[in-house]
């Protein structure tokens, strides 16, 4: 493992709920000196900078601007040669699986992440039946995107310059890479701890269409509105019983986007309920 060349980039705002959970589970790959873990606290006014510094081996790095962008940006510029995992602070990210991603990007891959599963014990039943429904979609299971995780070889990063002014980096990255240059990796999946309540997950999904624009070609051809129409279609044939679960994603989705249309821009929309205290 100590072969294993990596950062481990972590922009984070007000995260003092879920940071401990964060790097907690890289804690074996921090002491192995196989990956170096950078948090970006942009704009923080809690303690995640202070919770952070309590992990040896984290370098902290304090921003007075609220912005990921700036964070990712920081986090770039501090970080050392090799592959980057670039991970949301509320996502649980094994050492195993950093392990096997940084891994398949030395030898080939261009971008690459884990699996990803959601953790949907404290949500409402329209949450759950939607994220059901959700994981069962093989058109966005392949995607960089929406999965709070995203890797890139030092190749792939010499993709772009650095991360432009815009909401959605997944959104970003994933436009650079054709579908065969992304690798999902088989191992440990990334755990997503989704929205409590209906109205958390309408907001998240209203933030999703407001900014899908910004990069057009980021949804088509993969996990794109016609991809994910072809999965249920197909999933519905195998499996007409789904039909409840497709009806709760179809719906929430053309409400949210409702939502979308008729708000302004009002910038990035976060959920608090999956930070919430169990």
């Amino acid at each position: 493992m100590n072969d294993i060349r990596a950062s481990i980039v972590i922009a984070a705002h007000n995260e003092e709920q879920v940071i401990a959970r964060t790097l907690e589970a890289l804690t074996p790959s921090i002491r192995s000196g196989g990956f170096e873990v950078l948090v970006v606290c942009n704009g923080c006014t809690d303690r995640t900078a202070e919770i952070a510094r309590g992990f040896a081996g984290v370098t902290v790095v304090e921003l007075d601007i609220a912005s990921k962008v700036a964070a990712l940006r920081e986090g770039d510029r501090l970080a050392g040669p090799g592959a980057r995992i670039y991970l949301d602070a509320d996502i649980v990210l094994t050492s195993r699986a950093a392990t096997d991603v940084a891994a398949a990007l030395t030898t080939g891959a261009l971008a690459a992440r884990p699996p990803r599963s959601f953790d949907v014990h404290h949500a409402a039943w329209v949450v759950r039946r939607w994220y059901a429904l959700r994981q069962s979609l093989p058109s966005i299971s392949g995607t960089l995107w929406g999965a709070g995780c995203y890797a890139l070889s030092e190749g792939g990063r010499a993709r772009f310059t650095e991360f432009p002014d815009i909401l959605s980096d997944d959104l970003f990255v994933h436009s650079l890479f054709s579908a065969d240059e992304i690798v999902i990796v088989a191992t440990d999946p990334v755990v997503i701890t989704t929205p409590r309540r209906t109205a958390d997950l309408l907001r998240i999904l209203r933030r999703h269409h407001r900014t899908q624009g910004e990069v057009a070609p980021a949804v088509s051809p993969t996990g794109g509105r016609a991809s994910q129409l072809s999965d249920i279609r197909a999933l519905l044939r195998r499996n007409p019983m789904r039909i409840v679960d497709v009806g709760v994603y179809v719906v929430t989705i053309a409400y949210a986007r409702m939502l979308a249309r008729a708000g302004s821009n009002v910038g990035w929309e976060r959920d608090a309920s999956s930070r919430e205290a169990h």
